[in-house]
């Protein structure tokens, strides 16, 4: 009897964490497609402004997790949401350069509150036996509202051309829903608070099965970098671009992260029924799969002429598709299984602060991926051309997430030997 209120309890909390995030990743995904066009610089100084956001959140991560650990998920919860939708209201009154740079700077730090709170209530409010389905649907929910933010990004873009400054209200609008029914109606989710402890103490707060995954998350993320330069190889691919193709690519984006966000809940799931590392294979598998493939998959797609439609384009596809869309959907599998696994084996107490390890290595990730991607770009361009240059960018990151698969592997049958040894070792 006391069981079922508190489930019903849990399962209130975690709806309105998951339209909470839905609502504010909107927000962020609009900004993403209109901020580097709001900005009014060149394309060096444009790049720095857009990279103060994912430099600052990495950069407070870890103290945005000892914070959360120490003083509260919801308390810096809501400052993320109030954060985010104030900020973006300032960078829609003018386009100054500082002023929009110093706004979208502190943005990442609002960014990192919200991640890392909202990661650790996750962890709070389940079980190892339903964990990665938590994980999973936090996945499905950040990429929906990612994907609704940037199909309003591209109609803001069209629709507010002459004035983009209007588009930032608007969107700082939607995001202000979310703290108000948070505010309201989230309450705080049993879990220990340490005493304060430097980032030294933190860190050695890690135990080795956290430790030992460390390797293949940020291969993970720094793949993630190399999937965010698809849009400057598809430019070099068609050079002018037209706003009429943006449009025409969008709902195959749109249908990626369904893919990405459905099979990030199932193979949640399925982490909760048959583990966690094996769950991760999966998705080690169908990622590396893809990125194999995929090289030839992009050359046949920007070979199909601007206004084809669907099904004509299919057959100009071929099964190569369907075989892509296969190992994508089981790569899905890796993301929320790392996360619950990282969840599963945080130190009590530490919560916040492993998350904001997370946090930190997929800023660090996601700026090394564009960087690596980037010169393996302009490598295999050099050698013959831009279809090298695209096999150059994804079959190194082939390379690194094999690489760093394997460390992991080995690290994490170190740890279970290690623990064979001292369970044998117990009297009896």
């Amino acid at each position: 009897m006391v069981k079922g209120p508190a489930w019903l309890a849990k399962l209130g909390t975690l709806s309105l964490l998951y339209a909470s995030v839905f609502v504010t990743r909107i927000g962020f995904g609009a900004i993403i497609w209109i901020f580097p066009l709001y900005i009014q610089a060149g394309p060096a100084v444009t790049g720095i402004v857009t990279a103060l956001y994912p430099a600052v959140e990495g950069l407070s991560a870890l103290p945005v997790g000892a914070y959360v650990d120490q003083r509260g998920r919801r308390r810096a919860f809501l400052a993320g949401l109030i954060l985010v939708s104030s900020l973006t209201f300032v960078i829609g009154l003018s386009n100054n350069l500082f002023l929009v740079g110093s706004a979208h700077a502190i943005e990442g730090l609002a960014a990192a509150l919200i991640t890392v709170s909202s990661l650790a209530m996750i962890t709070d409010l389940t079980v190892e036996k339903n964990r990665g389905t938590g994980m999973g649907a936090f996945n499905l929910f950040t990429l929906a509202g990612y994907g609704v933010g940037l199909v309003l990004g591209v109609a803001f873009s069209q629709v507010y051309s002459g004035s983009l400054g209007d588009s930032f209200f608007i969107v700082s609008g939607v995001m202000a829903i979310a703290p108000v029914f948070a505010y309201f109606a989230l309450r705080e989710p049993v879990h220990s608070a340490p005493q304060r402890r430097s980032l030294k103490q933190i860190f050695d707060s890690l135990t080795g099965d956290v430790s030992s995954i460390l390797p293949v998350w940020f291969a993970l993320t720094i793949v993630l970098g190399f999937y965010l330069f698809i849009p400057r190889l598809l430019k070099e691919a068609k050079p002018g671009l037209a706003q009429s193709y943006i449009s025409q690519v969008t709902p195959l984006l749109l249908l990626g992260l369904v893919v990405l966000g459905a099979g990030a809940v199932l193979f949640g799931r399925v982490s909760d029924k048959i583990g966690r590392t094996k769950t991760m294979v999966i998705g080690l598998v169908g990622q590396i799969g893809f990125l194999l493939i995929f090289p030839d998959l992009f050359q046949r797609l920007i070979l199909v002429p601007q206004g084809t439609p669907w099904l004509d384009a299919y057959n100009m596809i071929g099964p190569i598709l369907v075989g892509a869309a296969l190992l994508f959907f089981f790569g899905a599998a890796l993301l929320p299984s790392v996360l619950a696994y990282m969840a599963d084996k945080a130190s009590l107490g530490f919560r916040g602060a492993t998350m904001g390890l997370y946090s930190l290595m997929l800023s660090v990730g996601l700026a090394l991926g564009t960087v690596l991607a980037g010169l393996a770009d302009q490598l295999g361009s050099q050698s013959c051309g831009p279809p090298c240059g695209v096999q150059g960018v994804f079959y190194s990151a082939v390379a690194i997430l094999t690489v760093l698969s394997i460390v992991s592997g080995f690290l994490l049958q170190k740890v279970m030997s290690s623990k064979t040894v001292l369970v044998s070792g117990q009297p009896r």
